[in-house]
């Protein structure tokens, strides 16, 4: 079975460490990662993505908009935005406009592994034994 597409966009270190670290205990994704908001549109136009986790802010770019261009290329595309306690309203706002969830940093972090589990069952991305 192919690997399902994840593309991981956040620029900031601590945030890049402990994702990756969650991201180790889900082998089935093919994981892309970037830190630039060119790249990140770049891809997103590009090809699919199943999961997307972007930082709700990024230099030159919003969540808002990866979450919408993840969308158009993937209706069926699961988005979680990464943000800190000053943009969860911006991040609601997107759920509310299709995006999966949001986890708030660096706290909510440890959510991510339950979301992307909880993902996976609910959109079919894990592997069939």
């Amino acid at each position: 079975m192919s690997k399902k597409q994840l593309l991981f966009i956040e620029d900031e270190g601590y945030v890049l460490e402990r994702v990756n670290a969650i991201l180790a205990a889900f082998p089935y994704f093919e994981v892309t990662q970037v830190s630039d908001a060119e790249q990140a549109r770049a891809l997103l136009a590009e090809r699919p993505f199943d999961v997307v986790l972007a930082d709700i802010y990024l230099r030159g770019a919003s969540g808002l908009e990866f979450s919408f261009k993840a969308l158009e290329k993937n209706k069926d595309a699961c988005v979680v935005l990464i943000t800190s306690l000053d943009g969860a309203e911006l991040a609601a706002k997107a759920v509310r406009e299709g995006a999966f969830d949001f986890v708030v940093k660096p706290p909510g972090l440890e959510r991510l592994a339950a979301i992307l589990k909880m993902v996976t069952l609910v959109k079919g991305l894990a592997p069939q034994d």
